[in-house]
C-alpha cells in the first residue's frame, strides 16, 4: 500500500480505534483524529483556519473519515 494519512473525526473515537487495530501492521499508513478545530494559532490574520484548504467533504462527515495520499 502506497504512504497515506487517514484522517478521522474527533467525534468518532470508536472509529479511530477500529482503524488503529485494523492497520496496526499496515506499512506508511498513519491514522489520527482530525484536529483542525478550535484552535487559536491555526486561524489566519482574517480569523479563518490557515488549514482550510483541505475541505471536510463527504467522506469525513459521512463516513467518518477520509484518506489522504503521501507522497
Amino acid at each position: 500500500m502506497d504512504r497515506c494519512l487517514i484522517v478521522v473525526s474527533r467525534d468518532r473515537p470508536e472509529l479511530w480505534q477500529e482503524l488503529r487495530q485494523n492497520y496496526a501492521q499496515a506499512e506508511g499508513v498513519e491514522i489520527i483524529l482530525d484536529r483542525r478545530q478550535g484552535q487559536q494559532w491555526a486561524l489566519s490574520e482574517d480569523g479563518t483556519d490557515r488549514r482550510s484548504l483541505l475541505t471536510v467533504g463527504p467522506d469525513v462527515q459521512g463516513q467518518g473519515f477520509m484518506v489522504v495520499p503521501r507522497l
